[in-house]
């Protein structure tokens, strides 16, 4: 089997596990919630209507179909050659077709956040609850995962200094490829601090389900750090050993790695039946 043919099977799974499989779980868990707690009996849960609730969810099914075919044609060119140059296929194609498939989660994400809002808006409880006792990242996420992103970074660093034989300068790929690993680093930093403070949240949530959510979004940012410095290592390692034809197929492995880490790690632990939707009934 050539590298072409492994990544069109590597490709295959791409685009049916982030354009078909998880969103057919999230569409399950949304029809799920509409008919078990239906805006009758959980109005809370509702600051528009249930068709409003129905409307995203059908234009976020469409859009994955959408890059469901696109992928597949994709494929098909990819096939006949049309996208394969003189140097074989550029790495980059499976990150450029994953980025429109991240943009339907991307706009459940602002579904979600713009439907907290009007939570907030609408709650008209006089009295509130509110946590006073200061909250850091460690009361979220455990010291040793911490460690493990911290040593997964200077890991990085030191191999690829290894590789390249100690020469620090300019020229340097760890130093480059440090940097963005560091930019991560410091972007998910302050997403984490962004959410223990809560400037949006459901304001009918518990704090013991909140802190839940919280501590799990957390989670993933460690796994991703991780997964990226080991994908930085990896991509280090096909340029000093010269294998840039499996570029592709790593790269391709590695956002399916992302994803799984992330969406599925979500899926997995925050299951509805562990959800109090008693919050959001009627008083």
């Amino acid at each position: 089997m050539n590298e072409m043919t492994l990544f069109m099977l590597v490709f295959v799974t791409q685009i049916f596990l982030l354009s078909a499989y998880f969103p057919s779980r999230i569409l399950r868990r949304s029809q799920y919630v509409l008919e078990n707690y239906p805006a009758s009996t959980h109005p809370k849960l509702y600051p528009k209507s249930s068709q409003y609730f129905k409307r995203a969810m059908t234009l976020y099914k469409w859009v994955n179909i959408f890059n469901m075919m696109l992928g597949l044609a994709l494929l098909y060119f990819i096939y006949t050659g049309y996208l394969v140059g003189e140097k074989g296929l550029n790495p980059m194609l499976p990150w450029g077709y994953f980025m429109l498939q991240m943009i339907p989660s991307q706009l459940l994400e602002f579904f979600g956040m713009r439907l907290a809002k009007l939570m907030k808006q609408q709650d008209q409880r006089r009295q509130k609850s509110a946590q006073l006792k200061p909250r850091k990242l460690t009361d979220y996420v455990s010291a040793k995962l911490l460690a493990a992103v911290i040593l997964s970074y200077f890991g990085f660093i030191l191999i690829g200094l290894y590789l390249e034989g100690f020469v620090i300068s300019s020229e340097s790929k760890t130093l480059v490829m440090s940097g963005i690993l560091l930019i991560g680093m410091l972007f998910f930093i302050g997403m984490s601090r962004w959410l223990i403070r809560g400037r949006v949240k459901d304001p009918y949530q518990s704090e013991h389900s909140r802190h839940k959510s919280v501590s799990m979004v957390i989670k993933t940012f460690c796994y991703t750090i991780i997964a990226c410095s080991g994908f930085m290592l990896v991509a280090l390692l096909v340029v000093t050993f010269d294998l840039k034809t499996i570029m592709p197929i790593i790269m391709s492995l590695f956002l399916q790695l992302l994803v799984i880490l992330s969406m599925g790690f979500m899926l997995h632990n925050n299951c509805i039946e562990d959800i109090d939707f008693d919050v959001y009934k009627s008083a």
